[in-house]
């Protein structure tokens, strides 16, 4: 499955930092994790949340990722991604 980012998926990697790693290898093993848990997960957890209709939602190291996928399957659209403690 392909994946693709939204500008404003992006953007949450701005608030992202490590005391141990530098921001791209940071970025980098975020990304990894996320492809890796939603080619797992797929489309098994619904948002079900007011304005995410027909998005999926996962968390991952306590980032929040919310998705969506095309109808023939083959393209995931990374939507929205912040940490969890911060308010949207």
């Amino acid at each position: 499955m392909k994946i693709i980012w939204t500008n404003q998926a992006l953007d949450g990697f701005k608030n992202i930092h490590s005391q141990h790693f530098s921001v791209n290898e940071t970025k980098e093993y975020k990304k990894e994790r996320i492809h890796a848990k939603i080619s797992l997960l797929g489309t098994s957890i619904p948002a079900n949340q007011t304005g995410w209709e027909g998005t999926y939602k996962i968390i991952i190291d306590r980032y929040i990722v919310y998705y969506s996928v095309s109808n023939d399957r083959t393209i995931c659209y990374i939507e929205y991604f912040k940490h969890s403690r911060q308010k949207r």
